[in-house]
This record gives structure tokens, sequence and C-alpha cells, in this order.
């Protein structure tokens, strides 16, 4: 299911109009939305940063910005959008960089629709996992900000694996109060077990 009930765009960014209409055609009969530019440019002017996405990007955009000066672009961004590349030229060093830097794919021009199909889902795919990811580390790191000082404290101790009462010991607090605050801890951050608890925060690094 869609993240957030929308529906993930294919940006096509092609200077060929020929190749950008091609591509379109294929993906729209496959069922995609599809929005094409003809620039990054044009692109950036009206993309929404965190949408569900995926881009299938010429290396070649001449005149303006490369494909991979958007991606580096795109980097920055908190949720970056999935990239697949796209050349009519064999360049080992850009195909190298594009992937290092987290393309899809490097595919070359000519390519195949089933091809090009495959690569998109598994874009779409990747891009509504990272959302996901990022809307549940939202949500632990909210429950977080709820906790008092003192439960942070207490929730950092826990999470060493100490017991109640050298926690106790270590805060000079009662086991009783530390009982209060661990109790208070599992319950802002919902969690059902330590086991459970360790995993959220370790999973979303916090």
């Amino acid at each position: 299911m869609e993240d957030m009930e929308q529906k993930s765009t294919v940006f096509v960014i092609d200077a060929d109009p020929i190749w950008g209409n091609n591509i379109r055609n294929t993906l729209e009969i496959a069922g995609f939305q599809v929005k094409v530019f003809d620039s990054a440019e044009t692109f950036l002017e009206e993309y929404e940063p965190g949408r569900p996405s995926c881009l299938v990007l010429s290396a070649e955009l001449g005149g303006g910005m490369t494909g991979l000066q958007l991606q580096d672009e795109l980097a920055q961004q908190e949720i970056k959008p999935s990239i697949i590349f796209t050349s009519a030229e064999s360049n080992v060093a850009n195909s190298v960089k594009a992937m290092r830097a987290g393309a899809v794919d490097f595919l070359q021009k000519p390519f195949q629709d089933v091809e090009l199909l495959a690569r998109v889902q598994e874009a779409i795919d990747l891009n509504q996992f990272e959302r996901q990811r990022h809307q549940q580390a939202s949500f632990v790191s909210n429950r977080i900000d709820k906790l008092t000082r003192r439960e942070k404290e207490v929730m950092d101790l826990v999470l060493e694996g100490l017991t109640n009462k050298e926690i106790a010991s270590m805060l000079g607090l009662s086991h009783r109060t530390v009982e209060l605050h661990r109790s208070r801890v599992m319950s802002k951050m919902k969690a059902d077990s330590i086991v459970h608890l360790v995993k959220m925060t370790s999973e979303h690094q916090l």
C-alpha cells in the first residue's frame, strides 16, 4: 500500500523529447503515474521533497545541471527519491559514481521495456521502504521527546543492561522510584518489552 495514501510518481528527466515520451508511454501503459521534464531545473521547480517518487534520469542533460549534479542536489534531502540513470553513452566512470551515490541502476540506451519496468518497480519499492523507515524513526524520536530528563537517564541505563538495583544505586534513587520511572518509560515508548525497546531505539540509532 502506498505510504500516506499517495501514489508514487515516476519523474522522467530527459533532454531528448523522443526518449522522454517513449519512456512515459511505456510506464503509463504499465499503470505508473508519470511526469516528464526536459531539464533538471524544470524538474526542481515542481518537485516536492518527500513526495513518494522515483526518477528515470538521463545522465546527459545539456546546457544546465547534469544528471549527476541533480543526484548530488537531491542527496541533501532528508528523504531522497530513488534514481535510475539512463545514458546514450558508455561511461564507466559516471555509472560507477552514480551507483556509489545510491542509484538503483544505470541503464544503457537502448534498453528493453521489461528491464525499465523492473527497475522502476524496484526503485519505487525502495523509496517506499525509506519513507516508512523515516516515519517510524520520527515516531520513536517523538516518543523520546516526551520523556522527562530522569526517565531518559533511566532508559539509557536500562538499554545498557543495568538492573533496577544498579540504576537506583547509580542515580541515588530508591528501588521503587526506579521501577516507576521504568514503567513510565515503557508506557511512553509504547514498548512491549525491554527487547522491543532495544530494537526500536537501535534500529533508528536513537
